[in-house]
């Protein structure tokens, strides 16, 4: 039962008995939802950068929905750069899983790069810049809530607002950053495998 519809009006569907959210269709066409942790944490981060990439599009390409997606983009992104640090701090560094309990990126990025430095990679190229991009990250979304919500729990406005967001520069910037983090993951994995390989 397909109800989708563009807009928004008088002639468009209301919730009917019966309806139901999350149903299976076909195994070829259904989007597949996995319960396994560790597979969520390896797709989600992903997901969540490509559902910006295409909301940044729509925006580019639709006047209309300009204004209006522009709030989830900001949104996708920062949880994508939020579940790819914790992704390889669960997955490389000794400390205990709770420590990453956070939405606060200040605190997940200092914790990567505490295992930088562990492992020795505190020269890798790029580091410097994407510590300024997590932090631009950071200010503009401190608790990943000022893209989800209208205003704070009190009622203020955030910070981040009354400007425009360039709609070529935050994809590519973006795509770097992503890159960045999936190269880190996998330097990591290398070094683990030929430390076992010697041991």
């Amino acid at each position: 039962m397909t109800t989708g519809t563009k807009g928004v009006g008088f002639e468009d569907p209301w919730p009917r008995d019966g309806y139901r959210l999350f149903v299976e269709g076909s195994w070829a066409y259904d989007a597949q939802v996995v319960r396994d942790p560790n597979e969520r944490l390896y797709r989600m981060p992903m997901g969540y950068s490509r559902a910006a990439d295409l909301l940044v599009e729509q925006a580019a390409a639709n006047v209309v929905d300009r204004n209006n997606v522009i709030y989830a983009a900001p949104f996708c992104y920062r949880q994508s750069v939020e579940l790819h640090l914790k992704r390889i701090i669960l997955k490389f560094a000794s400390i205990n899983r709770d420590a990453t309990v956070t939405h606060d990126l200040a605190t997940l990025w200092k914790q990567f790069v505490v295992l930088v430095i562990e492992r020795g990679r505190e020269q890798t190229i790029g580091l410097s810049p994407v510590q300024v991009l997590v932090a631009e990250l950071d200010q503009a979304d401190k608790r990943s809530d000022s893209f989800r919500f209208p205003a704070t729990l009190r009622g203020l406005p955030f910070a981040f607002g009354d400007q425009g967001i360039d709609l070529d520069n935050l994809p590519e910037v973006m795509a770097g950053l992503m890159n960045f983090f999936e190269c880190a993951y996998l330097d990591f994995s290398h070094q683990d495998d030929a430390a076992s390989n010697w041991a």
